[in-house]
């Protein structure tokens, strides 16, 4: 369960980008008031052109308390921006980092990069994450992760990057090169044996192809049409991959409706299935911050996965909104292993700029578990 302390750095982050963006008046003038100051920077953005509010630097922090992070300062940063013969009715490139680190020795690095370039003829999209992870685990399988006698400390250390580049075949359709490593390193755990055999050390590298259709407005907050994605990644052996060798198909198709007024209603259905051997730390893995939002990050763990989230966005005032969801789904091994695994939530949207949210949320999942999300842009 994760727990808001405070958002003072919020407030403070807005503010000091208010009094720095307020231009002197040749005569003197009476000093708006501290809220005017905020107030009045927010609206100012949120009126300005679609080209001109999505561009440009944001940057909030503030701290949180974790039941399994304790008490930590995070910080994230969005950059919209516009590659040359890139402008608008196109949506703008953007550039997302994220950064986290608690008492409890838990710390995170995050960048995220999706650019369009050449009128959108080209796009090219790249994940870079440093994490490390005093955590817990369960196990492989649907019932090692519903048992709580299986909870386990692991101290985990990983690093991620993936890229792909991506051609216009026709408007919205793009198809490219894929390339994922992953590095896994286990420095201890309470009980080996639930790693089924797998070493504390992993690395993965895979190539693939993807393809995506994409008709979204705004990459960060889309408020119609649809994005469909497939990849097709091979993990072979002879790619130092060692003993787990394998290959994964990655789906996901997402939908976005105006309903009525300041209404918002999006649809997320995704599936992840892996063939052949992967380890502990590919599998696919139960609840993060993007998807099934409310449970511990890999409790759940197999071979395979598949959830489907509807959610309702409101606009209530201005810069502020909220947003409620339900979903569910299964990871599983075949299909005698299905067990299905609900999620619902909450959430807040303060709109720290134009298309620029950041978000609160709080999920929930079944017995009990629940979890506290603080981050930018929209989940999904």
């Amino acid at each position: 369960m994760r727990y808001f302390l405070s958002i003072i750095m919020i407030v403070t982050a807005v503010a000091a980008s208010a009094a720095a963006g307020v231009e002197q008046p040749d005569t003197v003038a009476p000093k708006p008031g501290f809220f005017k100051k905020v107030l009045g920077y927010i609206a100012g953005d949120l009126d300005a052109p679609d080209e001109e509010a999505a561009t440009g630097l944001s940057v909030i922090g503030g701290p949180h308390f974790d039941t399994t992070t304790k008490f930590g300062v995070g910080v994230v940063a969005n950059y919209g921006y516009r590659m040359p013969g890139c402008y608008s009715p196109l949506p703008p490139s953007n550039l997302s980092v994220k950064g986290d680190v608690s008492t409890a020795k838990f710390w995170i690095a995050e960048v995220q990069n999706n650019m369009i370039l050449a009128a959108d003829k080209y796009r090219a999209n790249s994940l870079l994450k440093v994490e490390y992870m005093p955590l817990y685990y369960w196990g492989i399988g649907y019932h090692n992760g519903k048992n709580d006698n299986n909870k386990t400390r692991m101290k985990q250390f990983r690093v991620e990057f993936s890229t792909d580049f991506l051609f216009r075949l026709v408007p919205g359709l793009y198809v490219g090169p894929y390339l994922h490593w992953e590095y896994n390193k286990a420095d201890s755990i309470d009980m080996p044996e639930l790693l089924d055999g797998h070493g504390l050390h992993q690395r993965s590298y895979g190539v693939g192809l993807t393809v995506d259709y994409d008709t979204r407005d705004f990459i960060t907050e889309p408020t119609r049409g649809i994005y469909v994605h497939a990849s097709q990644v091979f993990f072979p052996r002879f790619l130092w991959n060692g003993d787990n060798g394998f290959t994964r198909t990655n789906l996901r198709f997402s939908i976005y409706k105006k309903a009525w007024r300041g209404a918002i209603i999006a649809a997320d259905l995704r599936a992840l299935f892996n063939y052949g051997t992967p380890s502990w730390a590919t599998m696919a893995l139960w609840g993060d911050s993007n998807n099934m939002r409310g449970y511990y990050h890999g409790r759940y763990r197999d071979k395979h996965m598949m959830n489907a989230t509807i959610e309702l966005r409101q606009r209530l005032w201005r810069w502020l909104g909220a947003v409620v969801w339900l979903g569910g789904g299964t990871v599983f091994h075949d299909s005698r292993s299905m067990h299905f695994l609900p999620n619902v939530g909450v959430g807040l949207r303060w709109a720290f700029r134009k298309h620029v949210n950041i978000r609160l949320d709080m999920g929930f999942g079944r017995a009990g578990e629940k979890a506290f999300i603080f981050g930018i842009n929209e989940a999904f």
